[in-house]
């Protein structure tokens, strides 16, 4: 495939998924004025971190039947020679599924398909560069809002712009720091040495990223000489730019962090293949991930009938966190599940730091259903009630490769694509198609669950207190609290039914009563909601708005704590 080939594929890929996601994910509502304090309902608890659906859940069961029907047929084209996916709970694959190899390749010499088999990832390693960088933060040896020149000082980029008299801004006035390589917020160009061509405007031939544009993968020192000679896309921290650069600039700047702050460099990892090793792969059991296909691990790689020559490639030290890396769809799950949930036995971020991680960055404002994130590129699509959740994905795409992995924190699965072949849409689009199909049945599982843990009639002992919660369409309401005699929704001049709102605190939750003086007027969405979570007094030491429940030695128990009151279920029917 030549060079304009190519562009006009990459290109007709971006349209083909813009307009998918546009048509399929949001029929988006355009913005009319204040909404009414409706539309601010919070979602479920996120209850399956800790305790996600079993394989054999019969609504899961089902849809995975329908998956696999799903994907034979794809796989029985004529664009895919092979393709690995799963999809994971914390708890693992509530499906799991290879198909191939399916075409003639180098692949056929291979033993069968399994979950083994190691796939290049292209894009997708740049999650792994900064699941570094979060280790490495964690340990103290860096912080994200370092400059990168701290690490790096003989790096150099110019702050001027194209326009005559453009002043360059002093590199100290506008640091590039490891943040903004690890979230498109540099300004660095996509694929740098960018080539010349020299045709243009009758040709293209000469453009594109190494090695398509006929230069190498940089070296360490071609990518600084082409850094400080071409000026940034945008400036720092203005508007987001993919950039393989930046995320090949990462991973050097981390293994300079490293070994600074040993005691010892002599003794640290010299590359970022040796610093993952150490870091990740090691410790996390991945043992198909990995950056050069060798005598070793070659019975293991699949290999493409598109482009074969991919798989041989060396995208060296300054290139393999943007996009040389391996990986095997059983690396995979265990990846999700430790973005699931941080007490995974493999995981090795806390808590706090994959909060963090997940936050976005940066909101298009040109639409309303795409963000920038940690490294991390946000969509949106409607879950079975209707509502918009949040997609959090790594896509990767090199020669014949195509690889996904993507996330819904909200509920709290993820999924895997390996695929090789010539397949149009990439991996996106059966990523996109899977989450499509899988949410209803994960959000008939997590209301079952719910209902289980929260739903019902509660009573006090002496029958003075009473709480009435139901789940309905994604959100869990009391339709009726009375504590000690008291009507509380009522005195909170709600008098019909109020939403509980999780804390993200397991069985912690709040009445989500808003502000007062707000109620029944119309206001902006959720923010009077966050303006006010806790603005009610205390008693007790407990705010008044706040529930809990807990295991009773045989039942759960409800506790209102600000007015020391503990409840349980009704049997139902009484």
């Amino acid at each position: 495939m030549n060079y304009m080939q190519l562009v006009v594929s990459f290109l007709g890929r971006i349209a083909s998924a813009v307009l998918h996601l546009g048509d399929a994910s949001l029929n988006t509502v355009s913005y009319s004025g204040p909404l009414e304090s409706s539309t601010c309902l919070p979602f479920l608890p996120k209850v399956f971190i800790e305790t996600p659906p079993s394989s054999d859940h019969p609504l899961l069961q089902a849809t995975a039947r329908e998956v696999h029907e799903f994907l034979s047929d794809k796989a029985r084209g004529d664009n895919i020679d092979s393709l690995s996916v799963a999809v994971v709970t914390a708890d693992g694959p509530v499906f799991e599924q290879n198909y191939g190899p399916l075409r003639a390749n180098e692949s056929n010499t291979s033993p069968a398909m399994d979950s083994q088999s190691m796939y290049r990832i292209a894009s997708v390693s740049k999650l792994f560069a900064v699941m570094e960088g979060h280790i490495l933060a964690q340990k103290g040896v860096i912080s994200w809002d370092d400059p990168v020149r701290k690490y790096l000082p003989d790096l150099t980029y110019r702050l001027d712009g194209f326009r005559p008299g453009s002043e360059p801004v002093p590199m100290d006035d506008a640091p590039i720091t490891l943040f903004q390589l690890a979230s498109h917020m540099s300004g660095l160009g996509r694929d740098w040495p960018p080539g010349n061509a020299t045709d243009f405007p009758n040709a293209l031939s000469g453009g594109g990223p190494p090695p398509v544009n006929g230069l190498p993968f940089p070296s360490r020192a071609s990518l600084f000489e082409s850094i400080a000679e071409h000026h940034l896309v945008s400036p720092p921290y203005s508007y987001p730019s993919y950039s393989n650069t930046a995320t090949g600039l990462l991973g050097l700047a981390l293994v300079a962090a490293n070994r600074a702050a040993s005691q010892d460099p002599s003794h640290e990892p010299e590359t970022y293949a040796e610093l993952v090793k150490r870091d990740l792969f090691d410790p996390m059991g991945l043992h198909g991930s990995h950056f050069l296909a060798t005598a070793e691990n070659k019975h293991r790689v699949v290999v493409p009938s598109m482009e074969p020559e991919v798989a041989d490639m060396d995208f060296l030290d300054s290139m393999n966190s943007a996009g040389g890396q391996f990986l095997s769809l059983s690396d995979s799950i265990t990846v999700i599940q430790t973005l699931l949930n941080p007490d995974h036995p493999n995981s090795l971020l806390t808590r706090y730091t994959l909060d963090k991680w997940m936050q976005p960055v940066h909101d298009f404002e040109e639409d309303d259903w795409t963000q920038i994130g940690h490294i991390w590129e946000i969509v949106k699509a409607r879950d079975s009630n209707g509502r918009l959740r949040k997609i959090y994905w790594k896509l990767g795409d090199v020669g014949g490769y195509h690889a996904a992995i993507a996330i819904h924190p909200g509920t709290s699965y993820g999924l895997a694509v390996l695929m090789a072949g010539r397949y149009a849409d990439d991996a996106w689009k059966i990523a996109y198609d899977l989450f499509g199909m899988f949410q209803p049945a994960v959000d008939g599982a997590l209301s079952e669950l719910c209902r289980t843990l929260y739903a019902g009639t509660w009573l006090s002992e002496d029958r003075d207190s009473q709480a009435d919660i139901t789940v309905e369409k994604g959100t869990m309401f009391v339709n009726r609290l009375i504590l000690n005699g008291s009507d509380v929704l009522a005195l909170f001049e709600t008098p019909n039914r109020v939403a509980l709102r999780p804390t993200e605190r397991r069985d912690e939750l709040r009445l989500d009563i808003g502000d007062l003086e707000l109620n029944g007027k119309k206001h902006m969405g959720c923010m009077p909601y966050w303006n006010a979570q806790d603005t009610w007094g205390i008693r007790n030491n407990a705010p008044i708005n706040l529930l809990y429940f807990t295991d009773g030695s045989d039942s759960r128990v409800l506790h209102y704590p600000s007015v020391d009151v503990v409840m349980r279920r009704l049997p139902s029917g009484k």
